[in-house]
């Protein structure tokens, strides 16, 4: 009876430090793998170390005093990756290639169209635009840099200002960049850098799209309480040519491309504004001059 007993209480024993040992090992592969919350991994960015993501975003628009936000598109994203963000308020906030005392020592500021980095805890905020979570430091870097966005919202906020009685008063605001060679995220956060500039929620979409969606009377041919802005590129159809100055023998020859397109702003069937025939020029740079208009005309 004894032998039985002890062998009882061996058993028991053996049987507690089996599950004390299969609790210490469910407790190491938790910290192994490090418990990692699904918003510290982004779609497309990069992990730089635990509870940090690494992305670039193409800069829109640079914040000012008035609204110190700036306006980014996601690189790799759809109409929905439009982001805002203080950059004044980033401590870290760097040029590629320059040390931090050679950047206190210089008087710049960044420019729309730089791709930049971002490093941050991963965390966002779902508004719209979205806006990042704890920012730990934004890098420009020094490639990449293409102001194709910024001078399309040139061309939108000057189609605003000729004949504004066109959209005064306007509640809604349609925008349409389908015909552009923008991506579509920078697409979006030029609709909503221009919408937001006067006020509007911009909402995107083609003539037939917001009539579909009962904004626009397509029979009537009116929108009562809005205005469609929207710009196409035609360069396929009517190549652009340049007059370049002459270079001579071993002379690199720059790197100039060009654009044509025709931008509009339609409130009715007998009330629109267009920019026919524009042209600019991008440098090798990736820089866009200003724009011509070929010829204004009114409905």
């Amino acid at each position: 009876m004894k032998k039985w007993c002890l062998f009882l209480s061996l058993y028991f024993c053996i049987c507690l430090l089996a599950a004390c040992a299969g609790g210490d090992v469910s407790a190491g592969a938790g910290a192994d793998s490090g418990g990692t919350p699904a918003e510290e991994t982004r779609t497309g960015g990069e992990t730089t170390e635990p509870g940090r993501v690494t992305e670039t975003f193409r800069l829109v628009t640079v914040g000012d005093g008035d609204d110190p936000a700036s306006v980014l598109a996601g690189t790799d994203g759809g109409a929905g990756a439009v982001y805002t963000l203080d950059l004044f308020s980033v401590e870290d906030l760097t040029i590629e290639g320059y040390t931090q005392e050679e950047m206190d020592l210089l008087d710049w500021s960044p420019m729309p169209g730089a791709l930049v980095e971002v490093t941050w805890d991963g965390s966002v905020m779902e508004s719209y635009p979205m806006r990042f979570g704890t920012v730990a430091s934004v890098r420009i870097l020094e490639d990449g840099f293409d102001d194709l966005c910024r001078l399309h919202l040139d061309v939108l906020n000057d189609l605003w200002e000729v004949d504004p009685s066109l959209n005064d008063g306007i509640t809604e605001l349609g925008v349409d960049l389908s015909g552009t060679s923008l991506p579509e995220s920078e697409q979006a956060a030029v609709a909503y850098a221009f919408g937001s500039a006067h006020g509007l929620m911009a909402m995107e979409g083609t003539y037939q799209d917001f009539v579909d969606s009962g904004y626009i009377d397509g029979e009537a041919l009116f929108w009562k309480d809005g205005c469609l802005f929207s710009v196409k590129e035609t360069q396929d159809e009517n190549p652009v040519t340049f007059n370049l100055p002459s270079f001579g023998p071993g002379d690199e020859m720059p790197d100039y491309s060009g654009v044509r397109f025709d931008a509009e702003k339609w409130r009715s069937g007998l009330g629109a504004y267009f920019f026919t025939d524009c042209t600019a020029v991008r440098n090798g740079g990736g820089q866009w001059g200003d724009y011509t208009v070929g010829a204004e005309a009114i409905a």
